[in-house]
């Protein structure tokens, strides 16, 4: 299965850390398991998250089509991932995860952006007290990445506007914590990029203002 034929239009943005959170498709959870494995979009998810090439690939490519739409050709753009947990030092010696393939993925079709910069900026730097799913409230869920990650090059972040690049969102929380700690090492704007929402996220709130869709 690749993502070839699937509808790609992202559903309506969210103001997001002084830019937008957009969200392409609906993943259907392992609970739901009938609508977990009927779900075109979540199965192509699902085979993302395992390191696809060909899904990747085509994910990173329709991402890319979204964003020549919205990006500002005068702006300076980094596309950066959410650090996954394998990345943090305790598990190192894997390969890269995911979100790397794909936020490299999306820039390898974004040839006619060249203010954009791909980097790994964001690391993990102590472990989750536990995983997010076991998590039983979105409070909870944004009390266990509190604190969890780091900006590693500073001087790449400062006054760039990035592109955050996730799986899937569920609470949001994860992304956030992530934006947060790219502002405050000086990104201007901070815009999240993640393959699905589950159900329970749509609508969920997310703190910014609306400055526009270069943020």
């Amino acid at each position: 299965m690749t993502t070839v034929g699937l509808a790609m239009e992202p559903d309506q943005p969210e103001s997001f850390c002084s830019g937008w959170i957009y969200a392409f498709g609906l993943y259907e959870p392992r609970w739901k398991i009938e609508r977990h494995l009927s779900s075109d979009w979540t199965q192509a998810v699902v085979m993302a998250k395992r390191k696809s090439e060909a899904v990747i690939e085509s994910f990173g490519m329709l991402i890319a089509r979204h964003l020549e739409t919205v990006l500002i050709e005068e702006l300076e753009y980094l596309i950066i991932h959410v650090p996954a947990e394998e990345e943090h030092e305790l598990f190192r010696g894997f390969d890269r995860c995911a979100t790397a393939i794909l936020a490299a993925a999306i820039y390898s079709h974004m040839i006619n952006h060249p203010n954009l910069l791909l980097a790994d900026v964001l690391a993990q730097v102590k472990p989750k007290p536990r995983k997010q799913h076991q998590c039983r409230s979105d409070v909870e869920r944004a009390q266990n990445v509190k604190g969890i990650y780091a900006v590693t090059r500073s001087h790449l972040v400062s006054s760039k506007h990035v592109i955050l690049v996730d799986d899937v969102l569920t609470s949001g929380a994860t992304m956030r914590e992530c934006a947060i700690v790219l502002k405050n090492a000086g990104a201007r704007s901070v815009m999240g990029i993640a393959l699905a929402r589950t159900s329970r996220a749509k609508g969920i709130s997310i703190v910014g203002d609306e400055s526009g869709l270069a943020a």
